[in-house]
């Protein structure tokens, strides 16, 4: 065996680990407390691990879990509202380079911006009250961009929708499908599709829709689903310990979706990540998952096809 290849940390250098990320990468200050911790970590009953009568080993098999648990959350990318903040002006200026890059301009000036932008209609992809809607409301803001980019006008020629989370593409592609089959809306017109987190899964996907230009900003591969064979989440650690994660979050995930086959998240990637307004349904359930009982760590806001319903509140913890 390599040589290189060790444990995990303890589960007292995890914490100290945490809350140092907390306070520093996450930057959210001290909106997380060990109580909020123990209580996620809680959901860990050693069941994935151990199910015999032997005390002491239940007592290990649940001490183990919850290490497992806390290295996952160490992992875990959190994008705050500065970070998104961010993005969002990054999206804009890879749109202005590819529009001026495919059109082989060797001079730019402030008029050919202008008239790009007053040509553009900017909109989201999907439903109004779905977050795509709402990371527009920051790309407005944080752009400086005037309201008539959002609406279309008789001088649009370019339209461009706006996602924060595609991960497989599936949603996109049957929603842009559908849009498209409104003739007013493509004549004429070049459509656009601008990721501010997508993978390349996602990207093949959503290039099987003719005369569309996707334009990502941050591209996931397969280093950045926790147990593919090269995830650098456990690079550097004995295989056993991403085997006995796996295990966990896959036992743990059957309990705690309505499908199992989503025990590691939508598509099965087993991402570790989401922004400060809402958590991708590709993440690791146990992170998010309110079913059965659990406690979750990240509140996520699922979207609600049928009839309204009302929650006292959620949480972050």
């Amino acid at each position: 065996m390599d040589l290189i290849e060790k444990d995990i940390p303890s589960y007292n250098t995890l914490i100290d680990t945490f809350k140092r990320i907390v306070s520093t990468a996450w930057n959210i200050g001290n909106r997380i407390h060990q109580p909020s911790i123990d209580r996620w970590l809680d959901n860990f009953t050693g069941e994935a691990i151990y199910t015999g009568d032997d005390e002491v080993k239940k007592i290990k098999a649940i001490e183990r879990e919850k290490q497992i648990a806390l290295f996952l959350l160490c992992n875990f990318v959190y994008y705050n509202e500065n970070e998104i903040k961010h993005l969002v002006k990054i999206m804009l200026n890879k749109y202005i380079h590819n529009v001026f890059t495919s059109e082989r301009r060797e001079k730019i000036t402030d008029d050919d911006l202008d008239i790009l932008i007053q040509k553009t209609q900017f909109t989201f992809l999907g439903n109004i009250s779905e977050s795509s809607s709402y990371l527009l409301y920051l790309f407005r803001q944080e752009n400086e961009l005037s309201k008539r980019c959002f609406i279309e006008t008789n001088a649009t020629e370019y339209i461009v929708f706006i996602d924060d989370f595609s991960l497989t593409g599936s949603q996109a592609h049957d929603y842009i499908i559908d849009k498209m089959k409104d003739k007013n809306l493509i004549k004429n017109k070049r459509i656009y599709i601008l990721l501010m987190i997508t993978t390349k899964e996602s990207i093949i996907t959503l290039k099987q829709i003719p005369n569309v230009t996707i334009i990502p900003c941050i591209v996931l591969d397969d280093k950045s689903e926790a147990f593919s064979t090269s995830s650098i989440i456990f690079t550097g650690y004995k295989n056993s310990c991403k085997e006995e994660a796996k295990k966990i979050c896959e036992h743990y995930g059957k309990k705690i979706t309505l499908n199992n086959n989503s025990a590691l998240g939508f598509g099965g990637n087993g991402y570790l990540f989401g922004a400060y307004y809402n958590i991708p349904d590709n993440t690791l359930p146990i992170f998010w998952s309110s079913q059965n009982n659990w406690q979750y760590f990240f509140k996520r806001y699922n979207k609600i096809y049928g009839a309204s319903g009302i929650s006292l509140g959620g949480r972050y913890v």
